[in-house]
């Protein structure tokens, strides 16, 4: 799948499973908030089907949609979707940040 982000919202999102994906965040006013978004470092987490855990793989991201205001944000979704990408591609600015499990520095 691949996402667009931009202004802390997710604009678009192609693939097999993105119209899906978009279906659920429209649910909510405020679902395309980004909520979260991490890259994992952890070398010491395995993948176990606990997100806190799989989160935190080394060369993973996770990104989470909607509500933000448990943690500190200021959104109130009535939504929260977690998602964690094993073999990511993330760029920032057009700066490629992490690929097929590795971080760039």
């Amino acid at each position: 799948m691949l996402l667009e982000i931009s202004g802390g919202r997710s604009r678009s999102a192609s693939g097999p499973e993105g119209a899906r994906l978009l279906e659920l965040l429209d649910r909510s006013e405020e679902g395309r908030n980004v909520a979260e978004l991490g890259v994992g470092t952890n070398d010491k987490a395995r993948l176990t089907g606990v997100t806190l855990e799989d989160e935190k793989i080394c060369g993973t991201i996770h990104v989470a949609f909607g509500s933000n205001d448990t943690f500190g944000g200021a959104v109130a979704a009535g939504v929260h979707l977690d998602a964690v990408v094993l073999r990511p591609e993330l760029y920032a600015d057009d700066r490629l940040i992490v690929s097929g499990g590795s971080v760039s520095a």
